[in-house]
């Protein structure tokens, strides 16, 4: 067993907390809304819970967070849907000392929702997730996949999981080993995992392990269409050595919430995360996001007429937060350079640019944008 599995890395840690920010958020919003009915939460690699120097893994974390939002939501009197949890690992060991893990920390609350433990294969698995979630009414899913390598991951069934809009998956791939074995003599496992994306021949070479990264990025994209969001966040272990978490959504708010867990992390490019000491100079130093290159763009893009539902949509599309476009139109305002008028035809009140969620679903044309 590689060492990784028994002991938590620091790229781990990193992965386990990207995973920790979103679902507080998602897991928050899902269980409280009026208009969703349970919450189903599928682990297909869950592994044993806790590592051999006690770091926490995605299911210990999945079902803290569950509890709290569970205990939270009674002591408050406020109802709250069930979120139900699927963890599977084809090693009957780790099934047992997760179970053993949950019940010696006391981490499941029975009304908050069903637990289910599964040992099998996950190429056999994955077509029942398919079907439960395709048979989803008012339910919601999100599938974690943390597999122990990629042999056994395709595309093809990443859009299956999301066809009926019902889920939202998160992905890990070891793209280090796969961008090695890119540069090494291809290996016939990878060829058919670029295979299931695009044509082989069309794949771009790539110099280093974050081309890869970003070919395999904008592959998923182009493959998946417009009508779903796909991004990315870079995790660096030593030297050259990247590793990523891949999301995938049809729905914009999860898209909107995810790149905030991501901009907590990395505070500077919301891109990924790299070790640093503990006692580096660099993280003594308070970070502010790195926006000169998303600005340029942003002008461009204004170039033209354009509402608060496509300036929204152009932010999360080019990974930055409505508060990063916020400020950057704030300051082309301030120095007469943008001109912001309401659907009347009236100047709208400075730094009132109507970029969030809410005004992108209740008032889409609200606001017109362009440079001067």
């Amino acid at each position: 067993m590689k060492e990784s599995q028994q002991r938590m890395m620091q790229h781990s840690e990193v992965k386990i907390r990207l995973l920790r920010l979103y679902l507080e958020q998602y897991l928050n919003i899902l269980s409280s809304s009026q208009y969703i009915g349970d919450v189903n939460v599928y682990d297909l690699f869950c592994g044993e819970g806790i590592y051999e120097n006690e770091g926490k893994g995605s299911p210990v974390v999945i079902l803290e967070i569950i509890q709290k939002i569970f205990l939270t939501n009674k002591e408050n009197g406020k109802r709250s849907d069930k979120i139900n949890c699927l963890f599977n690992d084809i090693e009957k060991s780790k099934i047992e000392k997760l179970r053993s893990e949950i019940e010696n920390r006391k981490l499941h609350e029975p009304e908050s929702g069903n637990l289910i433990f599964s040992q099998i294969d996950y190429r056999t698995l994955l077509p029942n997730v398919i079907r439960e979630i395709n048979r989803f009414n008012k339910e919601k899913g999100f599938v974690f996949i943390d597999p122990y390598g990629y042999k056994e991951i395709k595309l093809i069934d990443i859009k299956k999981l999301m066809q009926a809009n019902k889920a939202e998956v998160l992905l890990f791939l070891p793209t280090q080993f796969m961008f090695r074995f890119e540069t090494k003599g291809t290996p016939e496992c990878l060829i058919d995992f670029i295979q299931d994306i695009m044509p082989v021949e069309q794949w771009p070479a790539s110099e280093t392990g974050i081309d890869f990264i970003e070919s395999l990025t904008d592959a998923f994209r182009v493959s998946m269409g417009d009508e779903y969001f796909v991004d990315s966040f870079i995790i660096s272990r030593d030297k050259n050595q990247f590793f990523c978490l891949f999301f995938f959504t049809s729905h914009i708010y999860g898209f909107d919430r995810m790149l905030h867990a991501k901009w907590k992390i990395d505070e500077e490019e919301g891109r990924g995360w790299q070790y640093q000491s503990e006692n580096s100079l660099f993280n003594q130093v308070e970070k502010t996001a790195n926006t000169y290159k998303f600005e340029k763009k942003l002008i461009n893009f204004l170039s033209t007429d354009r509402s608060n539902r496509e300036v929204y949509e152009y932010t999360l599309h080019n990974g930055h937060l409505p508060v990063h476009t916020n400020e950057i139109l704030l300051k082309l305002q301030t120095d007469g350079n943008l001109t912001a008028t309401l659907a009347d035809g009236k100047a709208a009140r400075k730094s009132a640019f109507y970029l969030n969620y809410q005004a992108w679903k209740d008032e889409p044309r609200k606001l017109k944008l362009k440079i001067k």
